[in-house]
């Protein structure tokens, strides 16, 4: 039987093949691209921004592991290759598996402030939460895409 934190991780492994199919084949340029309308990011600056969300809320909340993050950094991030990208995709998705794994029901339902003054949220919020938010920026890194396409025609 399929435990609820695995049904997850399949969902979190999912997200993030996902993204990698949409920046296979991306040069330079096509990474740090970004729409010339406010509040766009390139495709480089999205995928980091996705990893740093799922290190904060299940590396960090969940898991209990220490991270050093700047969210403004995410979306000011420029890098030099699909390969670097994916590395960081698979390294975010070890430890979020390493974490999960040993995550049961009775721990998705152990509730903590996500920050001094803020309303306890369970884990299992954390781990919708993180899906959620991969999934909505999958969406901006395939109209992002789309954009570049156009933009070269």
């Amino acid at each position: 039987m399929t435990t609820e934190a695995e049904t997850c991780l399949e969902r979190l492994d999912y997200l993030r093949n996902e993204a990698k199919k949409e920046i296979r084949g991306m040069n330079l340029n096509a990474l740090n691209w970004k729409p010339a309308v406010p509040d766009t990011n390139s495709p480089f600056a999205i995928v980091t921004h996705m990893c740093g969300t799922e290190a904060q809320w299940l590396h960090e909340f969940v898991g209990g592991v220490a991270i050093q993050r700047s969210r403004d950094a995410e979306f000011a991030a420029k890098g030099s290759s699909v390969q670097e990208l994916e590395a960081l995709l698979d390294r975010t998705a070890e430890t979020t598996r390493r974490i999960l794994r040993g995550t049961s029901g009775d721990d998705l339902s152990k509730l903590k402030p996500p920050s001094p003054g803020r309303e306890p949220v369970s884990y299992r919020w954390a781990v919708l939460h993180t899906i959620e938010h991969l999934g909505q920026h999958l969406g901006h890194l395939s109209l992002t895409k789309q954009l570049q396409r156009a933009q070269r025609k």
